[in-house]
């Protein structure tokens, strides 16, 4: 079997990834929309790049890029019809491509976390019903773009009733937890068998992190802008290494055979140390990117250099060394 390139589409956590496939000795391939290819070309780190117009137009490249791997991460859940990417897509995809489909409807994933035996937040199924403060999020990856939040049932239908189109949109109404915000990321890895707690972040949301937002807007956004390190006192962690281990366990009940390579849960730890999870990404988070070259966590394990995209490409360099591609790709 000739050795896989590693390819991904030029956005989101793209460089982390490319950077580490060449860590690992791959040859990489970027699919980007034109106007961004000479950013990606100044790194270095593309053997070769496809220019499209659209990145749906990868369903028209699938014999050119038939000898490679693709890493999907979470332009794949805001940009691709992911109906068509499951059923006429054939070239490989890392993890397990189900996955994403959890990932892109807000029901599934209250399913599975609660499968996990995971806290989540109560939800909401009737605007009329909610009798706390409350945050109401759409389908889909686009970075908070979108979010908003009510303090009481009033409140909601107001702004519900305010945005055209809205109360036919599907969404999900969800408690609104008071507490700190944290992103710990993980990689389950089907060939050591073991779930590896990688890193934790917090994200900066354009103008509900905003000190002028206090003067200057009544309904904050949630658009993600970038992201920043934080690092758990242990007990904590100890905890959430524990609830990433659970999440894995459900995913291979409900979306079998499981999850497989990177993943992050998305928790709010209130002032009793109690964990809420309120979310989860299938696949690698930008939260991740700023671990290049490593996280804190992955050196302590590894003693070298692992960025999530290094682990990536050592999940399936070690596949491929052991003819074992098949249990990672689908």
């Amino acid at each position: 079997m000739k050795k896989p390139r590693i390819c991904t589409i030029g956005s989101h956590s793209a460089l982390n990834i490319l950077r580490g496939a060449m860590d690992e000795g791959f040859s990489t391939l970027l699919i980007c929309r034109k106007g961004t290819s000479s950013f990606y070309a100044s790194f270095g780190i593309c053997n070769e790049i496809i220019e499209v117009n659209h990145f749906n137009e990868i369903f028209n490249l699938q014999e050119q890029i038939a000898d490679s791997i693709i890493i999907p991460h979470g332009s794949f859940v805001a940009y691709y019809d992911l109906d068509r990417l499951l059923n006429e897509f054939d070239v490989p995809i890392f993890g397990n491509k189900n996955m994403l489909t959890w990932e892109s409807d807000r029901y599934k994933k209250s399913e599975l976390m609660r499968a996990a035996g995971l806290r989540i937040p109560k939800e909401f199924e009737k605007p009329e019903d909610v009798d706390r403060p409350v945050i109401v999020k759409h389908f889909g990856a686009h970075g908070g773009k979108g979010f908003y939040i009510a303090m009481d049932s009033e409140e909601l239908i107001e702004k519900i009733e305010s945005r055209p189109g809205e109360a036919e949109r599907p969404k999900i109404i969800q408690e609104l937890i008071r507490g700190t915000n944290i992103y710990p990321s993980f990689f389950h890895s089907v060939i050591r068998n073991r779930t590896e707690f990688f890193g934790v972040d917090r994200r900066y949301e354009s103008d509900v992190d905003s000190s002028l937002n206090v003067y200057l807007s009544e309904d904050p956004t949630f658009t993600i802008v970038g992201n920043y390190p934080l690092v758990l006192r242990e007990s904590l962690a100890v905890k959430v290494q524990k609830e990433g281990e659970q999440f894995i366990d459900a995913t291979k009940r409900l979306v079998p055979p499981g999850l497989n390579g990177a993943f992050c849960l998305e928790m709010c730890v209130d002032k009793n140390l109690n964990i809420f999870t309120f979310e989860f990404s299938g696949r690698i988070v930008a939260g991740t990117n700023f671990f290049i070259p490593h996280s804190p966590y992955s050196y302590i394990m590894w003693g070298e250099q692992m960025s999530m995209g290094r682990r990536i490409a050592r999940e399936i360099r070690d596949a491929f060394d052991v003819e074992r591609i098949d249990e990672i790709c689908f």
